[in-house]
C-alpha cells in the first residue's frame, strides 16, 4: 500500500517574516554599494559584484592578406563558407545578416541587396549597393544552387528550407584556419572581418561608412570598429589636408 502524499509545508509566519526582511536587507546593501561606485567604469553584475572593464579590450581586425588565405583554401571547407566569406569581406555586414539572406533580397540586375530588419541587431532596415566581387559569387552560387524567391542563400546543408546557423560558419571558419595554418583571433571570429571592412574605408566620411556597413549610429563604428593603423597616422603626420593662413 502506498503512503499517502505529504502535505506541503507551511511556512510560519516568523520565517516569512525573516526571509523578507532579509532580502530587504540585502537589496539595500546593493543599491548602497552601487551608489558608492557608481562613478567606476566597469559593468555591474548579479549581487552588486564589479568586474571591470579592460583598459585595452582586444578587438582583433583580419588582415587583407590573411583573408585571401583563408579564400585559398575555402573551397576545401565547403562551397557555401566561400561564398559566406566573400559577402562578409565584400558587404562587411554582421554574420547574423549575411547568413540570413535570401535569394530574393538579392537583386543582381540592379546590383543591391536588401538588408533585413529581423536579422539586424539594431533592427535597421536598407538597401545597399553589393561590390563587384559579392555580385559575381552571388551569381555564381545562385545558377549553382538553382534557387530563387525566398529560399536561402547559406542554405543549411541537412536542412536546405532553413540558413546555416551560426556555430556551423564559426566551425567552417575554424577549419578554415587551421587549413591556412593561421591562427585565429581569441574572440569575435567573422567580427574581425568586420573590423577589416569598416578600418578600410577610413578615408571616407564617416556617417557614409555607417550607413554602407549597417550602423545605425557613428558612435559605436568609431569606438569599436574603426581602428588606428600605423600607416594612417603616419599620412595624418606628413600630409595635412589644408594650411591655416591669414586672409
Amino acid at each position: 500500500m502506498e503512503a499517502p502524499p505529504k502535505a506541503p509545508r507551511r511556512h510560519r509566519p516568523q520565517d516569512l517574516e525573516a526571509a523578507i526582511l532579509f532580502h530587504r536587507a540585502r537589496v539595500r546593501r546593493i543599491q548602497l554599494w552601487r551608489r558608492a561606485n557608481s562613478g567606476r567604469p566597469g559593468i555591474w553584475i548579479h549581487l552588486g559584484r564589479y568586474r571591470p572593464h579592460p583598459e585595452n579590450p582586444k578587438r582583433p581586425v583580419m588582415l587583407h592578406d590573411t583573408y585571401l588565405r583563408l579564400l585559398d583554401v575555402a573551397e576545401r571547407v565547403h562551397p557555401l563558407f566561400r561564398l559566406g566569406l566573400i559577402v562578409a569581406e565584400g558587404t562587411g555586414r554582421r554574420l547574423s545578416s549575411w547568413r540570413n539572406l535570401l535569394w530574393g533580397d538579392v537583386d543582381l540586375d540592379a546590383g543591391t541587396i536588401r538588408w533585413r530588419a529581423e536579422h539586424d541587431k539594431k533592427g535597421y532596415e536598407q538597401v545597399v549597393p553589393m561590390s563587384e566581387a559579392v555580385k559575381h559569387a552571388l551569381a555564381a552560387a545562385r545558377k549553382a544552387q538553382g534557387a530563387i524567391g525566398n529560399t536561402p542563400v547559406f542554405p543549411a546543408p541537412k536542412n536546405p528550407a532553413v540558413a546555416c546557423s551560426r556555430e556551423l560558419m564559426d566551425q567552417w571558419l575554424r577549419r578554415a584556419f587551421q587549413l591556412a595554418e593561421l591562427t585565429p583571433p581569441p574572440q569575435g571570429l567573422w567580427h574581425s572581418i568586420r573590423r577589416k571592412w569598416a578600418s578600410e574605408r577610413k578615408g571616407y566620411p564617416v556617417k557614409d561608412v555607417a550607413a554602407a556597413g549597417g550602423w545605425r549610429d557613428t558612435e559605436t563604428l568609431l569606438r569599436s570598429y574603426l581602428q588606428v593603423d600605423a600607416e594612417t597616422v603616419r599620412q595624418v603626420v606628413l600630409h595635412p589636408t589644408q594650411r591655416m593662413v591669414s586672409r
